[in-house]
């Protein structure tokens, strides 16, 4: 059990004073100020301004989980960061707000907003030693500041058990529907509400055989579907994270694919499929706010409760847990599968500074060094031409290797039983030895080389690493990682590939997103 200390009330009133300096700490991922970061929470975007919002359960006290708050920033583009004051506080000891989602509210069903159409809500749960309920909070600033809706709670239903709420409008039957985590049930309920105050339960979902011991954080996206692909024009999917209990080990999120009809969600699919093959990506939350013709958009918490209260940023650079990546994703079919596809949000190209490499070879090796890029975050793109699809065979694989130290972040694709790795085993500032769930590596299969072709793609960002499968991303892969020193060269090595086959590498130095803090920045009407 935690020891959860009580916050100052002007704690909340600025934001938290911050240095990104550190050897680990991510430049282009985002990071708390200070202390620690989980689950990423009431993710908007504000079309009238261009702001994307970022809240994320914080405790501003101490560098690990307890004393739960919702941490705020704000981004014109998901990779520049600006960190504003915590936005919403527990008013009382061992009250703490935990996990959920906001909307703005342009029709004023709440009646907040008589006089405005960007209203924010806030839907989160209040959780305390005997009870988890569901509470609301307006803003009239564009969602720097809330006020708590006096008749809190929402939903209490008696649970302890109870919790993570998310919150969609469905146009269809004109209402809001809540996705919520029964946790130990492992159950996931839906309630409907007409104005954001008033909830009525419409139904559950659960389905034989899925994973884990506890339910977190679900959300319901609705997809569009391309013809080519179904004849119906759009899907809903399920994401449910849990913890403990994930297929990997500790905390991870999978999902489900079906169709949603406003009260009822139903699967047509047998089983569940990993969000992510390897064990840092959780609880990932969908920004609301994007506009429909374009794809939906996510970002998770890029650690693992197996091990995150243990990572070496705490005591050496005062914070800890980074998020993902933001990722924009599509929903398609992969030799029949329904698979949802990641890659990362369009912003990440301006970010591209040097090109460090770009060069092709049927064998041999392909090094870049990037000691002079001063974020010490890379974009690399690997792509395999003229593979035998009857018979593929050969290796190609990757190393980022740190020129003082010699340790290395490794991983690659092996033809010849269509797998693909990667391992942290190679870094040594924390290892299994440290923590025997911090498993050293994870490996995925890959579905087919289609027409003689297979590439990925990743960002290695100091003490982060994210690759992509696939030309359309079929498959992620999210590694923390700790080296001693930091990483600095590429290299990248192709083996047997055969007479035909060749291999291309391209490689850029990434520029920081510059992580900054403001006072207590405001939009006023």
């Amino acid at each position: 059990m935690y020891i959860k200390p009580i916050i100052l009330p002007a704690l909340a009133a600025v934001a938290q004073a911050a240095s990104y300096s550190g050897d680990l700490r991510p430049q282009t991922h985002f990071s708390p100020p200070s202390n620690f970061m989980n689950d990423p929470n009431g993710l908007f975007y504000d079309s009238k301004r261009g702001v994307y919002h970022l809240y994320y359960q914080y405790n501003p006290t101490a560098t690990v989980a307890g004393n739960q708050h919702w941490g705020h920033a704000t981004s014109p583009d998901l990779y520049h960061w600006t960190n504003q004051p915590i936005a919403l506080a527990g008013d009382k000891p061992e009250e703490y707000i935990f996990s959920g989602s906001a909307v703005v509210d342009s029709n004023n069903t709440s009646g907040f907003f008589p006089d405005q159409d960007d209203g924010v809500i806030a839907i989160y749960t209040v959780d305390t030693p005997t009870l988890e309920t569901q509470h609301i909070a307006y803003s009239r600033d564009g969602g720097y500041t809330f006020t708590k809706y006096e008749n809190n709670p929402v939903i209490d239903i008696g649970s302890k058990q109870f919790r993570d709420p998310q919150v969609v409008w469905h146009p269809e039957t004109q209402q809001w529907v809540m996705t919520i985590a029964y946790a130990q049930d492992l159950v996931i309920g839906f309630y409907t509400s007409p104005n954001l105050k008033d909830w009525t339960h419409a139904s559950n979902f659960t389905q034989e055989g899925l994973p884990g011991d506890q339910f977190e954080c679900p959300n319901l996206v609705k997809f569009s579907v391309d013809r080519a692909v179904s004849e119906e024009t759009s899907k809903f999917v399920l994401f449910i994270s849990v913890n403990p209990g994930a297929p990997l080990g500790g905390s991870g999120t999978f999902y489900v694919v079906g169709d949603f009809n406003g009260t009822h969600f139903t699967s047509e699919v047998a089983q569940e499929t990993l969000f992510d093959f390897s064990k840092d990506n959780y609880a990932a939350q969908w920004y609301s706010g994007i506009p429909e013709n374009e794809p939906p958009v996510s970002i998770g918490w890029a650690s693992n409760w197996d091990y995150t209260e243990e990572v070496p940023t705490g005591p050496l650079e005062g914070w800890r847990s980074a998020m993902t990546l933001p990722r924009a994703h599509t929903l398609t079919k992969v030799n029949g599968v329904w698979t949802v596809t990641h890659s990362p949000f369009e912003g990440l190209s301006a970010l591209k500074g040097r090109q460090l490499v770009s060069k092709s070879v049927h064998s041999g090796d392909v090094k870049a060094n990037f000691s002079g890029v001063p974020s010490n975050a890379v974009y690399f793109d690997v792509t395999l031409k003229g593979i035998d699809v009857a018979k593929p065979t050969g290796r190609v694989n990757f190393n980022f290797t740190s020129s003082v130290s010699g340790e290395f972040l490794d991983g690659g694709v092996s033809l010849d039983d269509s797998s693909f790795w990667i391992s942290r085993a190679g870094t040594h500032l924390f290892t299994i030895e440290d923590n025997g769930n911090y498993t050293s590596s994870s490996t995925t299969t890959i579905s087919s080389f289609g027409n003689g072709t297979f590439s990925f793609s990743g960002v290695i960002d100091r003490s982060v690493f994210e690759v992509f499968l696939g030309q359309d991303g079929i498959q992620s892969g999210t590694m923390t990682f700790f080296p001693s020193s930091p990483l600095d060269t590429l290299a990248v090595s192709a083996e047997d590939l055969g007479d035909r086959a060749s291999v291309s590498v391209k490689a850029w130095g990434l520029q920081s997103g510059g992580n900054s803090t403001t006072a207590s920045k405001r939009f006023r009407a």
